[in-house]
């Protein structure tokens, strides 16, 4: 029975010893992570395309002004040079903050999504497949696809048919 015992008390001494080890702790001070903010890009105001410039000239442009209707949704409407000729592109739309600086519409069924950086705004669909819906909005074969520049002051008030 003293062999027994032995044995027992042994066997305990070894997993209590085992059992202490411990590995070593790294007592290390976390290094703080620099959170950079998204800068917020004010995306309410008036973009055109290149002809916008050449208004006077009597070329045709595209216009995108857009409106902030609360912190997550915008209003926008693409208008086209109307005081000579019929418009070609219209569209009034919401669109809804997906995240900083984009924008999500459905038109016709279709993901379309508004682009924003400080000096433009991208219109493109969200499949590929699907930039044909674009069309639909302009006639003459022209699409409202595409990047306009933001521009420093409303669209001409006498060439937008409101």
């Amino acid at each position: 029975m003293s062999i027994l015992k032995t044995l027992v008390v042994s066997g305990s001494i070894m997993l209590a010893f085992n059992s202490c080890t411990k590995e070593s702790v790294k007592n290390e001070t976390p290094v703080p992570v620099e959170q950079t903010a998204t800068p917020k890009i004010m995306v309410d105001g008036s973009y055109a395309t290149a002809d916008y410039e050449k208004r006077k000239e009597g070329y045709d442009w595209v216009g995108v002004i857009i409106q902030n209707i609360d912190d997550n949704k915008i209003s926008v409407k693409i208008r086209s040079r109307a005081d000579k000729k019929k418009p070609s592109c219209t569209l009034d739309a919401e669109a809804t903050k997906t995240k900083e600086g984009v924008y999500h519409a459905m038109l016709n069924g279709k993901n379309v999504i508004f682009t924003f950086n400080e000096t433009s705004v991208t219109i493109d669909t969200e499949n590929p497949q699907d930039q044909d819906g674009l069309h639909f909005y302009c006639s003459g074969g022209a699409s409202i696809a595409g990047t306009y520049t933001k521009i420093d002051a409303p669209l001409d008030p006498a060439q937008v048919d409101k």
